[in-house]
């Protein structure tokens, strides 16, 4: 055997398959710099959701609004979410995370400056259904993305921490709510508050320019030089594609398929599914179905003090809340996270495949 052919081997013993390489990995700086890129979406939910509670109370002096259409009013962007999740999720496994990471903000500008001119009630509404299908479309592929590119041993750990991000959202959405109502004190300075959400996605669209392809979709669908690449990158060594990384376990779900997800009910996934949306939804109940009306429960109580305007109590319920709120999303993300007693926490995690 000559020199070269010997080079030649042990270069290529050297070179891992993709999936294992990325499971295996070091959580390197570039690791967490993509953690942190692909969670800012969730921050910007965390801001509409807190936002959208100190606009209440001057919604409804505006529109003159009655306490059902509040009721659907606050609800309309969680309602969004639902549909953005499930109807347009899969649409991630078709055209690429990268991809979606910059559609789902655009929409976020979009019609967080569409809130700004909204002339009703409903036409409000209709604009924060819409953002919500936006928020909505970021979990999932926000979630995937994680899932595929992070290493297996601390997946868990980050993932369910960029949930954790939702409550930098809050304070930032505390600190725009009280700078804009002590700058402007005015009924319309609602218009100004669900507008500034456009400002962050902005701000997150330019910093996500840098993030790369998921390495396993690329796999999947054909691209595999590209595969190899990205993979070389987050590994910090060479990679191949596998027989393995170009199999797809299944096709994405199409039409009311995507909504319902029959696959989560299967024998295969029915406790883990369970077990997982049970307490999410318990906890989203305490999470945005209070949370969101805090600013106006607080307001009522008159925290300002006796004989003030109901701006003033607004700007007094603001100041008030994000403290509460931003510790228990906090303590919320790590739902998912126990003390194993042994130096550290275990998550539970999603399947990266």
């Amino acid at each position: 055997m000559t020199t070269e052919t010997m080079r030649t081997t042990s270069l290529s013993d050297k070179v891992q398959p993709l999936g294992e390489a990325l499971d295996g990995a070091a959580m390197s700086r570039r690791h967490v710099l993509f953690w942190l890129l692909a969670g800012l979406g969730i921050l910007l939910d965390g801001f509409d959701f807190f936002v959208i509670g100190v606009a209440n109370p001057l919604i409804s002096h505006d529109f003159q609004v009655s306490a059902a259409q509040k009721g659907m009013l606050s609800a309309a962007a969680i309602v969004g979410s639902i549909f953005g999740a499930a109807l347009l999720g899969p649409l991630g496994d078709r055209i690429g995370r990268r991809r979606i990471f910059r559609v789902d903000l655009w929409m976020f500008v979009v019609f967080s400056l569409l809130s700004v001119v909204a002339w009703d009630v409903w036409s409000l509404m209709a604009f924060r259904f819409a953002l919500g299908v936006a928020v909505g479309l970021d979990y999932p592929i926000a979630a995937s993305y994680l899932a595929e590119i992070l290493p297996s041993k601390d997946r868990g750990r980050w993932l369910v921490s960029a949930f954790s991000l939702q409550a930098a959202g809050i304070l930032l959405g505390a600190v725009a709510g009280v700078v804009i109502l002590e700058v402007r004190p005015q009924i319309d300075s609602w218009r100004i508050l669900l507008g500034f959400g456009a400002v962050p996605a902005l701000v997150i669209i330019w910093l996500r320019r840098m993030v790369p392809e998921s390495p396993r979709w690329l796999a999947q669908n054909g691209r595999e030089r590209e595969a190899c690449e990205v993979g070389r990158v987050l590994v910090g060594a060479p990679v191949q594609v596998s027989d393995a990384d170009r199999a797809r376990q299944e096709a994405p779900p199409e039409g009311l398929r995507a909504f319902l997800q029959p696959q989560l009910f299967s024998p295969r996934w029915r406790r883990r599914t369970v077990f997982a949306a049970v307490p999410w939804f318990l906890m989203d109940i305490a999470t945005y179905g209070v949370g969101i009306f805090t600013p106006t429960l607080l307001a009522s109580l008159s925290l300002a003090g006796a004989n003030t305007t109901f701006i003033a109590d607004d700007i007094a319920s603001t100041k008030a809340q994000p403290f509460w709120m931003s510790s228990w999303s906090s303590v919320s993300a790590w739902r998912s996270c126990w003390w194993t007693g042994s130096g550290g926490y275990r998550c539970s995690s999603p399947d990266s495949r």
